[in-house]
């Protein structure tokens, strides 16, 4: 499916704000789902999936191009704005020890503005969908939002100017996690009172795995930092619980309504394990 046809599958404009396209995505979601299709759980359930593919791809696509609300935000556009080249500092061949520096300094830059936003999210409970779409909350995320791509594509450039192995190892680590991190962010869970069985078995699974995956990244971006000490043996653990009832979940409920948000979830495991071994085990 192309970013178009998830835009008309939505019923959306290209150019829709976030809020927009996120309230479609709920009306069209409440719409189709089985509860209300009791009689075509089968298409229904087919239908959810494909609304939430379409939401999550929208949402992904719209974050990897740096846009806000359907367009260039302003400070991605700056840096793909051409400067003129400053001793080398772009160039990958005998890319010299200051240079590597400040490759090195403007990463941890981007990194610390990462870590301070990811524990905003946990510090004003923004991981429950409720209190994120409160008035209060709303301007919090999206500034957390932003401040996210912003880094994302800060690194991105990083990328672009080293060829050091070591370098790109750590870059492109991060850069992932915080990928998944939003599109796992960015979940809408739709939750009704299914008269499926085999749905409300799909989401008891989905939500095993969920509820260890919370306590791990919240003590890896939140409860670390007020403790002043990182407990690897309360994260590990549950990011491995979270990946094994994620994987059991995919093979047990291939077609229930729940599939694409494991899907994602379990990657944001993947890319969060990926991130304790590259950063904690130096």
């Amino acid at each position: 499916m192309n970013i178009q046809s998830c835009y008309k599958l939505l019923d959306v404009p290209e150019n829709a704000s976030n809020e927009a396209v996120a309230a479609s995505f709920k009306k069209l979601a409440h719409k189709y789902h089985p509860d209300k299709n009791r009689e075509r759980t089968e298409w229904a359930n087919e239908v959810m999936t494909k609304l939430n593919l379409a939401y999550s791809a929208i949402m992904s696509h719209r974050f990897q191009q740096g846009m806000e609300n359907g367009k260039k935000s302003d400070s991605v556009q700056k840096e793909e704005t051409p400067q003129k080249p400053r001793e080398k500092r772009h160039t990958k061949p005998g890319k010299t020890r200051i240079e590597e520096e400040y490759l090195i300094q403007s990463f941890i830059r981007l990194r610390e503005n990462t870590k301070e936003s990811l524990y905003k999210f946990f510090q004003f409970s923004l991981y429950n969908l409720a209190r994120r779409e409160m008035v209060s909350n709303r301007g919090t995320y999206n500034n957390i939002v932003h401040s996210l791509r912003k880094s994302y594509h800060g690194i991105g450039k990083l990328i672009k100017q080293t060829d050091d192995d070591e370098l790109l190892e750590h870059f492109n680590t991060f850069k992932n996690m915080i990928f998944n991190f939003y599109r796992a962010a960015e979940c809408l869970n739709i939750i009704d009172s299914y008269t499926s069985q085999y749905e409300v078995n799909a989401y008891r699974s989905y939500k095993r795995g969920d509820d260890a995956l919370h306590l791990a990244h919240k003590e890896l971006f939140f409860d670390r930092h007020n403790r002043g000490k990182f407990d690897q043996d309360k994260v590990l653990p549950r990011l491995a619980e979270a990946e094994l009832i994620f994987q059991r979940t995919i093979l047990n409920f291939p077609k229930s309504g729940w599939l694409v948000e494991t899907a994602i979830k379990l990657e944001y495991v993947q890319s969060l394990k990926n991130y304790i071994q590259v950063f904690f085990n130096e």
